[in-house]
């Protein structure tokens, strides 16, 4: 079915394109005078494969194209709309973030750091805590350096070598230390504060921090004053948030890098973050969970291209029906308490490679509310799972923070009459926007762990690379299942999420 081939987030925008040709339209335009068929189908291409996240285009055989079109790039001073370097081809703005990050991250590593603490009493205070040699390394590597990256699967204990880092940096000395803890997300920003569990750091999220708004304005820019930023999740990077963050540190500021690289790559441009760990990343390989050991061999094996077809479930006629028994959804008499709502939420979760479409997560996700409020009695006590999708720093609440919405039903399920919990009390007419989330897309379970996952892999995530499978079953810690046709996933596990950059070829 046509509707089947809506496959992901920007589905919507790429069907558009595909159907009017619009970057076409657009080459035409940039163009001008200077059109021609060949020059056309490299523009449109460009403008194609940047929307999908690609920094560039290699081409082998270009047309030729005159200077104020394409111009061989050098650096940051670049005017023309299409810059080259050798094969590649990119985007002004493209260009300009990959240059800058490189520049940025080079001088960073070349750069010595200023003396934050007694390095003796640093060691001495390293010592007393229970390490592997690599996660030591790691933290001697971020000690050493301006900027370094701590990588690894889930289990492998990049939260705890991060923690023993700046217990050792308090142990030796210096009380005037300023910390940073953030993530992309508010739920990895606040695990990471309780894991480091210092009141000398403060944890935020990456865009508070950098007083950015996603889909806003530009603000003024703010330098982040502090000896060590620590962001975590930082698969999730996408080119954009880094260079701000790059343009944002301080001069003294020593930047410590965490996360996944073999996680999906961000849902806009590039992936620096997993290239950077192939050419500078301190790699931590060893899980250090007893009880997930099963799981980090199937998030091993998918990730070497080996099929997972003993978690495989086909999908079933009554998708919904079936969802429901698994989710076991809270429907009773008497009111239900949060806090146990909240932990049953983090016992059990859906997630999706699609987001739109017939099976996608929105359809679902409004399938299975609908189905409860068929199914609900007059006096009895619901509760929705939610996602604010949208930063608001005055309830401490940002895009992605996941919550629980209770009422009592006076006939159906009316959301604007229950009350939502974080699990702070937010009165409803208080709440940012959000969306129900039985069902998470996977893009957005990143940096979210449950005790059990059912992944969802219909027809048109073969879009999807093997990468989606295993963020899938990395965020399982004791159980998962897949449910999808084998040939999907059989076409998933050949193919990588893999976005096209310059980074590497150009760091030296």
């Amino acid at each position: 079915m046509e509707s089947l081939r809506v496959l992901h987030d920007a589905g919507i925008e790429k069907k558009l394109s595909e159907k009017f040709g619009l970057d076409q339209f657009f080459a035409k335009r940039l163009l001008k005078g200077d059109y021609t068929p060949e020059r056309g189908a490299l523009f449109s291409r460009l403008m194609k494969e940047s929307r999908e996240g690609h920094l560039c285009i290699e081409e082998s055989n270009p047309p030729a194209f005159p200077p104020h079109l394409v111009e061989e790039g050098k650096g940051l001073e670049v005017s023309s709309p299409v810059i080259r370097n050798g094969g590649r081809f990119y985007l002004h703005k493209n260009w300009i973030y990959e240059t800058y990050l490189l520049q940025e991250i080079q001088r960073l590593l070349t750069t010595p750091p200023p003396v934050i603490c007694d390095e003796q009493s640093f060691l001495d205070a390293l010592k007393k805590e229970n390490l592997l040699p690599k996660q030591t390394l790691a933290i001697k590597n971020a000690l050493k350096q301006r900027i370094s990256l701590i990588c690894g699967g889930p289990g492998t204990g990049k939260t705890y070598t991060a923690a023993s880092f700046v217990r050792s940096l308090l142990a030796s000395g210096n009380k005037t230390l300023r910390i940073f803890l953030t993530a992309p997300t508010g739920k990895a920003a606040s695990h990471l504060h309780l894991a480091i569990g210092s009141e000398k750091c403060q944890a935020m999220t990456l865009h508070r921090l950098l007083n950015v708004q996603p889909g806003k304005n530009r603000k003024e820019q703010k330098i982040i004053d502090a000896d060590l930023l620590i962001i975590d999740e930082a698969s999730m990077l996408d080119a954009p948030l880094f260079f701000k963050t790059l343009e944002s540190m301080g001069e003294g500021t020593r930047l410590l890098l965490m996360g996944d690289p073999d996680q999906l790559p961000p849902i806009e441009a590039g992936s620096v973050f997993r290239e950077m760990s192939e050419l500078f990343g301190s790699q931590l390989d060893v899980s250090m969970r007893v009880e997930n050991q099963t799981l980090h061999s199937l998030a091993s094996d998918i990730h070497r291209g080996q099929m997972p077809s003993e978690i495989l479930l086909p999908f079933p006629q009554d998708l919904t029906w079936e969802l429901l028994k698994k989710l076991d959804p809270i429907l009773a008499y008497e009111e239900p308490d949060p806090v146990m709502c909240l932990k049953k939420l983090d016992a059990f979760r859906i997630v999706n490679a699609l987001r739109v479409g017939p099976f996608g997560c929105d359809t679902i996700n409004e399938a299975l509310f609908l189905a409860l409020a068929s199914r609900i009695a007059i006096g009895q006590w619901w509760a929705i799972p939610i996602m604010v999708t949208r930063n608001t720093p005055s309830l401490d609440l940002y895009n992605g923070s996941s919550g629980v919405l209770i009422g009592k039903s006076r006939g159906g399920i009316r959301l604007q009459e229950g009350i939502a919990y974080f699990p702070e009390k937010v009165l409803f007419k208080d709440l940012p926007p959000f969306e129900i989330a039985f069902c998470l897309s996977i893009h957005k379970s990143q940096g979210s762990e449950f005790q059990s996952v059912l992944a969802l892999f219909p027809m048109g995530s073969e879009f999807f690379g093997k990468e989606a499978l295993y963020t899938a079953v990395t965020r399982a810690k004791k159980s998962v299942e897949i449910m999808a046709e084998h040939q999907v996933v059989e076409k998933m596990m050949v193919k990588r999420s893999q976005r096209t950059t310059g980074f590497s070829a150009r760091f030296v």
